[in-house]
C-alpha cells in the first residue's frame, strides 16, 4: 500500500452502557452495570445521511428502550429483540464532542412503576415506536421491581 491510499483517520462509532438500579426506599445501588455496544448498519447509515446536504433526515437519536432478551449482537440489529419500553431520552450530554475523541451521552431514568421486568438489552431510537435504531447492547440480566428505579446512560464515541 502506497502513502496515497494509506489511511490515515475515519470515523469509528463505539460507545458503552451504564445501568444503575437503585432501592427506592433509600436510593442505595442494587445492580450496576457497564457493557460496551454494537453501533448496528443502520444507525451508522442514518449518521452518514445527516451529513448529506440534499435530504438529511430531520429526526434525532432522542429515545432509548429497553428489553428482556440477551440475545447475540449484530449489526444487522435494527430493533430489541423483546422490547420492554421506550423513553424520551431526559438528559443528552454534548460537552464532550469537542473532545479527542468526540463523545455524546444520552440518560433515562425509569420509575418504580416503569419497566417492571427481567431487562436484558438497551437500545437508541430515532423515534418513539419502531424507527431506525442507532446502537444496541446486551448485559446480564437485571430483574427490576416496584422497589427499584433504574437510570441508564448510554455514551457514543468515536
Amino acid at each position: 500500500m502506497n502513502e496515497e491510499t494509506k489511511e490515515t483517520s475515519g470515523i469509528i462509532l463505539k460507545g458503552a452502557l451504564e445501568i444503575a438500579m437503585q432501592s427506592a426506599k433509600d436510593n442505595e445501588l442494587v445492580e450496576y452495570r457497564h457493557r460496551k455496544n454494537t453501533v448496528v448498519t443502520a444507525g451508522r447509515r442514518w449518521v452518514l445521511e445527516r451529513i448529506q446536504s440534499a435530504s438529511p433526515p430531520t429526526t434525532t437519536i432522542d429515545n432509548m428502550a429497553i428489553g428482556q432478551s440477551t440475545g447475540s449482537l449484530g449489526t444487522d440489529d435494527t430493533a430489541l429483540v423483546s422490547e420492554a419500553t421506550r423513553k424520551t431520552i431526559g438528559t443528552m450530554t454534548t460537552t464532550n464532542l469537542t473532545s479527542n475523541p468526540p463523545s455524546w451521552a444520552a440518560q433515562v431514568s425509569w420509575a418504580t412503576d416503569e419497566a417492571n421486568s427481567t431487562l436484558g438489552e438497551v437500545g437508541l431510537f430515532n423515534s418513539t415506536s419502531v424507527g431506525t435504531m442507532l446502537a444496541r447492547a446486551t448485559f446480564a440480566t437485571i430483574s427490576k421491581t416496584t422497589s427499584n428505579t433504574l437510570s441508564v446512560t448510554y455514551t457514543v464515541s468515536n
